[in-house]
């Protein structure tokens, strides 16, 4: 029976730059798999060029990602499938394209699948945001970016070409799981279960080593081996089994606990998981340990047909923010801290900034769980006062420093400041996201190739 076997190289853009090396070398895979993807990712994208117009338009880390790995994969058969593409899939293409050349790398073919990126006309298409069910046109002037989720459908047309390496734009993170495996089963994009399979796969797959233990360690309540050299997952996967595991000797570990957690992460609803290419039943996914980490994925059924609309991550200006941070030792750390917090609220006051959001926080107190921290009668020994504003203007936004700066000369006894001596402004751009259901006769995709002669 035939067998295709996938390697995580990435989870997402700033992963470990060793998994792939070692995937290539080791691993006797079919595809290397990269997701360089986060919810933001392209909204910033949009925003990094705006500020700098040199800024590649692609991944950042695709060449430094690619260069060591490139001649072992066209050696090994190994093709290599990333959402690295970012804006411009097809500039990433014709990098590669170059690397390949510089690398004296024969007949290399990098197929770009292009895309879903709405920010011109998006609020002329009549939508709702599925937050607030506010019209997006009323958002016009705000909209930086927009970009839809698109599915496989490309990748499998990319691979049916002869493509080495497959670059796209957003894809569904699991889609560059799922788009190998439709390719090498033959699979139909009307076919619900089969799609639902190969999304399933891939979700467990795109978060890299969060299934091999990565994200899963509790000291005490859940050890995990050497986790600074933990592995890559692999999927091993026919038309009728499908197996996660690790390459030997890595760290880490395959179990059906660590393949629980990812399958049910950043899930709302496990019944109901929309994917562009279908709609996958969680519930119907069950997990047996097939051996020293190896893991057999067992699936019923889990697919329901695709939905006529596809998801549009839609990046708004929100101002600006900044932060800064106050810092406080010994006895009577947390008075001072809070009489610090006082004197700035006179001072924010006194100069009128015009903040639309603020928050004081007590880094190690109540940072993370704020109004839920439990209440504790232990005095710390140190206290960082975090100081966060939004505002409408960068001008706004820096008058926060001008006022924690000063502290150093007018504020309690032993306070201290991070990186007072930084030269530079530490306000940075907001870009607020929320989504919206696109027509997917709106959403056309591009597949194009690019090929180094020889």
């Amino acid at each position: 029976m035939k067998s295709v076997r996938l390697g995580c190289g990435a989870a997402w853009a700033r992963d470990r730059f060793d998994h792939a090396p070692d995937l290539v070398a080791r691993g006797k895979l079919d595809y290397l798999c990269f997701d360089s993807m986060s919810e933001v990712t392209m909204s910033a994208a949009q925003v990094a060029k705006m500020d700098n117009a040199s800024m590649v338009p692609y991944d950042p880390y695709l060449v430094e990602r690619m260069r060591p790995i490139l001649q072992d994969c066209k050696r090994n058969g190994t093709r290599i499938i990333t959402n690295q593409g970012w804006l411009d899939p097809v500039a990433a293409a014709r990098r590669l394209v170059q690397l390949a050349q510089e690398l004296d790398i024969e007949g290399l073919k990098v197929a770009a699948v292009s895309g879903g990126l709405l920010h011109r006309s998006i609020a002329d298409m009549n939508l709702s945001f599925s937050e607030t069910g506010e019209p997006v046109a009323q958002a016009r002037d705000r909209i930086l970016s927009a970009e839809v989720y698109l599915g496989a459908e490309g990748i499998v047309q990319a691979l049916d070409q002869g493509a080495d390496i497959v670059i796209t734009t957003r894809v569904a993170d699991a889609c560059v799981y799922l788009g190998p495996l439709a390719y090498e089963f033959g699979w139909s994009f009307d076919d619900c279960h089969a799609m639902a399979r190969g999304m399933i796969i891939g979700h467990l797959m795109e978060c890299g080593t969060q299934i091999t233990g990565g994200y899963f360690a509790d000291p005490g309540y859940k050890d995990v081996p050497d986790l600074a050299n933990v592995g890559a997952p692999i999927a091993e996967v026919t038309e009728a089994t499908a197996f996660i595991t690790k390459l030997p000797e890595t760290g880490g570990v395959v179990s059906e606990a660590t393949c629980k957690e990812q399958l049910i992460y950043e899930v709302q609803d496990p019944a109901t998981y929309f994917c562009p290419d279908c709609i996958a039943d969680l519930t119907r996914v069950s997990f047996k340990q097939a051996g020293e980490n190896r893991v057999e994925i067992l699936m019923d059924k889990p697919g329901r047909p695709k939905t006529d609309t596809l998801k549009a991550l839609i990046g708004l200006d929100e101002g600006f923010m900044t932060e800064e941070m106050v810092l406080f030792a010994g006895p009577g750390a947390l008075a001072r801290a809070q009489l610090t917090q006082g004197i700035l609220h006179e001072r924010f006051r006194k100069i009128g900034l015009d903040a639309k959001e603020m928050r004081m926080d007590y880094v190690g107190l109540n940072a993370v769980h704020r109004e839920s921290t439990p209440a504790t009668d232990v005095e710390p020994y140190e206290v960082v006062l975090r100081i966060a504003v939004r505002t409408d203007t960068r001008a706004e936004a820096d008058k926060l420093r001008k006022e924690v700066d000063p502290l150093a000369v007018n504020g309690t006894y032993g306070t201290g400041k991070w990186s007072t001596t930084s030269p530079g402004s530490r306000v940075r751009p907001v870009v607020g996201l929320s989504s919206a259901l696109v027509p997917r006769q709106n959403v056309p995709f591009e597949m194009t190739l690019h090929t180094r002669p020889g």
